[in-house]
């Protein structure tokens, strides 16, 4: 029995990607049968019994003329060079710019230290050595340098303007020093490797029409929120007709979260669909390199992926140089269903269960600053991060999350008087029930939402009310009198109306705000927000009927971030 390559292709679209990984198809054939995907396994894998297997060679070479392209915009053609980049020994490709707006909008992230310092080390890609062996091309007089030995590569910033190749063949064990069969060996070449867009720069807006005299700066801290898309979530169906597949590869938009994410440098990172296995697998080790530490809580129900079986769920990190952990608190909807489903009669209790079942979950925090925050005292801070149910025809169950999440914060709120930050994806938009009962404290039966219920169980509720005095952060740039440009500017990408972002979910068939960041207002002060992007900003570079994700906006939503100012220091007694 013989094995034949037939042949190798690297779906690559116009061009690889950086950072984006390669896996090339392969066509084999037994024999003189007929020619199959490759099921080979490869060199160095263990596995036991396979007489043959795939022998991988990944090759780069500099294509000489051309011109050079955006590192940021890939598609266009690069005009200006940013000087700063090359200071930094950074590889030249990252320092290309179409245009000098593009290289101003963008400057911050070649400054950010956590930008340079990963071109800054050299060395090995894939495991290899960028310096390992080489051959020339003596017709076309190129320089094939070997950077990889497996099946699929992830081309690095050092391949970007060069051209791949990719070089295969069979190996017998049976064969005396596993020799490849034949000596045949199929190959495919790539167009030159494009830089990765980069991920958006937002800028810091203060908030000095609020600011508090004599506050103290070290009373200070920041809390961003993000739902990042779990990948059991991100399919083709969904997204595929407006977002490149590269573009929505886990791989991909992992790398271009937490670049965002150490952008910012948040205190505190509140983060929604974050899937348990990427959570062990990556995100959590990430979050450890950038000096965080973290909590997970995923929810109580898996999803069938097509491939196995998969679970998101919250995870909220705190930088361990700021923060230690005191307390941790889970809130599974699912439980707190069965207890509200106790106290009605039966058959309603059975439909007011069925109802309310949701996986939902809630994670709660008190934090400690492990240095003084003000007056010379440590301070305590919780911090709750959620995922409200999805369903938009389920208002009424998501009415009743929040308002049971918001009992469970009382209890703290009432043993310590602590600051309170709530934040998450809530699935709900700003003058919706839930919405309206985390700003003003209470609904009645005169709210039109509380007429949807199904179940009637909402109506033995009513009215549902809460003792914490909360105000959404983004609705400080309102607050005041605001005469600062920039927070001006804000303004504009905001509904006067409700005072939130007029969107932090944006795709090509919804765009609306489900996003939030609460406080106690009595004990904190915003002083700074994330500014938020306009939604020509979103799908700069994009068709118009497009929206998140894309190539620079790795999820379907907008991250939002607020500076804080304790008011008044405040410990437990």
């Amino acid at each position: 029995m013989a094995l034949t390559i037939v042949s190798t292709q690297v779906p690559t679209g116009d061009a690889p990607i950086c950072d984006v990984m390669l896996e090339p198809y392969i066509v084999i054939k037994e024999g003189d049968g007929p020619g199959t995907a490759c099921h080979v396994p490869d060199e160095g894998c263990l596995e036991s019994g396979a007489r043959f297997r795939l022998r991988s060679r990944w090759f780069r070479a500099m294509v000489h003329g051309g011109s050079a392209v955006c590192s940021v915009h890939p598609d266009r053609e690069a005009t200006i060079q940013c000087l700063l980049c090359l200071r930094a020994h950074a590889p030249a490709p990252l320092s290309f710019h179409c245009g000098p707006e593009c290289l101003k909008e963008h400057w911050r992230m070649h400054k950010d230290d956590y930008h340079l310092r990963q071109y800054q080390n050299g060395g090995v890609e894939n495991g290899y050595a960028s310096n390992g062996s080489s051959y020339r091309n003596s017709s076309s007089h190129e320089e094939w340098v070997e950077v990889g030995r497996s099946r699929c590569y992830v081309p690095t910033a050092e391949d970007v303007g060069c051209v791949l190749k990719f070089e295969c063949s069979i190996a017998d064990s049976h064969r005396p020093y596993y020799q490849d069969m034949g000596g045949l060996c199929m190959g495919s070449t790539t167009a030159r490797v494009r830089p990765a867009p980069q991920p958006p720069v937002r800028a810091i807006i203060p908030l000095r029409h609020l600011a508090v005299p004599k506050l103290r700066h070290e009373g200070r801290f920041t809390v961003l929120t993000y739902n990042i898309l779990a990948d059991l979530y991100a399919t083709g169906d969904v997204y595929g007709t407006y977002c490149p597949a590269w573009a929505l590869s886990w791989h991909y938009r992992r790398q271009n979260i937490i670049k965002e994410l150490a952008c910012y440098r948040a205190d505190i990172v509140c983060l929604q669909e974050v899937q348990s296995d990427h959570y062990e697998d990556h995100v959590r080790d990430a979050m450890q390199e950038l000096g965080y530490i973290g909590v997970f809580k995923k929810k109580t129900t898996e999803v069938y992926t097509g491939r196995e079986m998969a679970i998101d769920g919250c995870a909220t990190f705190y930088r361990r140089d700021r923060f230690a952990l005191i307390k941790k608190y889970e809130v599974e909807f699912n439980k707190a269903a069965m207890s509200t489903a106790n106290h009605f009669p039966e058959p309603q209790r059975n439909a007011a269960l069925n109802r309310l079942s949701k996986d939902n979950v809630a994670l709660i925090v008190v934090l400690e600053s492990v240095a003084p925050m003000a007056a010379r005292q440590k301070q305590l801070i919780c911090v709750a991060n959620t995922h409200i149910h999805a369903n938009p025809e389920h208002s009424d169950v998501k009415l009743w999350q929040v308002h049971t999440l918001l009992k469970g914060l009382e209890k703290i709120a009432a043993s310590a008087d602590i600051p309170i930050i709530v934040a998450g994806d809530f699935n709900s938009e700003p003058g919706s029930a839930a919405h309206t009962l985390m700003v003003t404290g209470s609904i009645d039966k005169t709210h039109p939402e509380t007429a949807h219920d199904p179940a009637q169980f909402l109506q033995t509720l009513l009215p549902v009310q809460h003792k914490l005095s909360l105000r959404s952060s983004y609705s400080a740039v309102f607050a005041g009198n605001a005469k600062d440009l920039a927070v001006q500017q804000q303004a504009m990408r905001m509904d006067p109306r409700t005072h939130e972002p007029l969107f932090t979910n944006l795709r090509r068939d919804y765009g609306g705000t489900l996003d939030y960041i609460f406080f106690t207002p009595t004990l904190l002060t915003p002083t700074a927000l994330l500014e938020l992007p306009s939604e020509e900003e979103v799908v700069r570079g994009n068709s118009r009927d497009s929206g998140l994700p894309n190539a620079r906006y790795s999820s379907d939503h907008i991250s939002l971030m607020a500076e804080f100012q304790l008011v008044i220091p405040f410990q437990l007694e």
